[in-house]
């Protein structure tokens, strides 16, 4: 994930000169700085999210298939067996 970094002494200069004292500056950058290490997620990181859960699913559906193939196999050998069981005995 990308990280954006701040200058916070620029900022609490910033800060200072449109006429806030110093204690409040630094408040607010710690706040601000605080919020920036929050983890964001860019659209590069949802798309590589996205392309795995995509992978997952498509692997997903094979193993479907697989068992209902083989679903399918065993309902027609209980059914060759059970009419077997039937008309021969």
């Amino acid at each position: 994930m990308t990280t954006i970094t701040m200058n916070t002494h620029k900022a609490i200069k910033a800060l200072q000169e449109s006429g806030i004292d110093e204690k409040q500056a630094e408040k607010i950058v710690e706040v601000i700085a605080e919020f920036q290490n929050v983890d964001t997620v860019t659209k590069e990181d949802l798309s590589v999210a996205t392309e795995s859960i995509k992978s997952d699913m498509a692997s997903i559906k094979t193993d479907l298939d697989w068992i209902k193939k083989l679903i399918l196999a065993v309902g027609i050998a209980v059914v060759i067996a059970a009419l077997k069981y039937i008309f021969i005995g």
